[in-house]
């Protein structure tokens, strides 16, 4: 990459996707200004990163610290990475955040002068998250309520669609939304709980017959599309020439994955066999798709009832739906118009995510 991106500030640095690309922007050659604007009671970034990185503490739904992080810091790209935890299931910070908090970042960029505005969709915007979705692309449309039935994802589409529609809207500040599937790697707490589910023996059960493919997205290629998408918004807009649809990176949105889907139940024996917790396939025990939707329906209600409506059940008929769905992407369109190729394939990337909690997790671990 040949990335000139003199003064950066990524929204959500101290988020898993933040630190990984704020880690990244630091080994490259110049390092740029790099500022980094989150809440201040998130995990601090490594202390080697102190000296080289600005942090500004602050709330993206409060205008007045957005502009104040804005004027001190004066990037010429942006990273808006941050987001809530999807599986929060805190509806009313959905739309706060995502929705709200997108559109003050966005106006405040364009009031000082911001040259390229990257941010961090997700796939799930194209998707309604009930049915099988089977080679999905960027010619899809959005997908929004009432047929998306996930308030995080129509949320998030809420958001894509502003931020592309806020493409060049001051005649400078390029946009563009990035829309991984399924982000992974090492440390991260949603692996955590899959390698603590396979020290618990919990693979061996499965929902329905597992063959129904999934796509996912390991972290450090996801950090690479990123950078990508900012030389390319970059270059555009110091271009005079007019850039053919076909070509043109400002103004779209792109779909990430690691460009190898794999069976669902496999992906997370996976990441607990890397661990060293593997699941020995003779003793897997397949539950029909319909049973588990009945197991899940009576795990909602019994947690609900002992919890008084307080607590949710980590097994419900939409983990049920999930684990058990069919939901690929072809990624055409990134590979074609921004070079994008997975460095790190899934093999790889799952014996990175999952090792990397080798010997963290409580459990008696079995020899490989």
């Amino acid at each position: 990459m040949a990335l000139d991106l003199k003064s950066v500030l990524v929204v959500g640095g101290r988020g898993f996707l933040g630190r990984r690309l704020v880690d990244t922007l630091l080994l490259l050659k110049p390092i740029p200004n790099i500022s980094v604007f989150d809440l201040p009671l998130r995990v601090p970034i490594e202390p080697e990163a102190q000296s080289s990185v600005a942090f500004y503490d602050g709330d993206i739904t409060k205008k007045e610290d957005v502009m104040s992080t804005l004027e001190k810091a004066r990037p010429n790209v942006i990273f808006h990475t941050a987001s809530p935890d999807a599986t929060s299931q805190v509806y009313d910070l959905f739309f706060k955040v995502n929705v709200e908090g997108t559109k003050i970042l966005l106006e405040c960029a364009k009031a000082t002068g911001v040259k390229a505005f990257v941010y961090t969709s997700s796939a799930s915007v194209i998707h309604d998250g009930q049915s099988d979705l089977l080679w999905g692309d960027d010619t899809y449309p959005l997908v929004f309520q009432p047929r998306q039935k996930d308030v995080y994802s129509h949320t998030k589409a809420l958001a894509d669609q502003i931020v592309l529609e806020a493409n060049m809207q001051n005649g400078v500040m390029m946009t563009v939304s990035l829309r991984p599937s399924g982000i992974f790697g090492e440390g991260v707490a949603t692996v955590k709980a899959l390698v603590e589910a396979a020290a618990a023996g919990r693979y061996r059960f499965q929902m329905g017959d597992g063959k129904n493919l999934f796509d996912w997205t390991y972290i450090g290629n996801v950090v690479d599309a990123h950078l990508l998408a900012a030389e390319a918004l970059l270059q555009e807009s110091c271009t005079t020439n007019i850039i053919p649809d076909e070509k043109r990176v400002n103004g779209e949105g792109f779909v990430i994955t690691n460009d190898e889907p794999m069976p669902f139940w496999d992906y997370l024996r996976g990441l607990g066999a890397a661990a060293g917790y593997p699941t020995d396939p003779s003793s897997v025990r397949k539950i029909p798709r319909s049973f588990g939707f009945i197991i899940g329906a009576i795990a909602e209600w019994v947690v609900w009832a002992m919890s008084l409506g307080r607590k949710k059940s980590t097994i419900s008929r939409m983990t049920i739906r999930y684990s058990t769905m069919t939901r690929t992407y072809r990624i055409d369109k990134i590979k074609r118009r921004l070079g994008y190729k997975p460095r790190v394939g899934m093999k790889e990337a799952i014996n990175r995510a999952g090792g990397s909690f080798l010997g963290k997790i409580g459990g008696k671990r079995k020899e490989m």
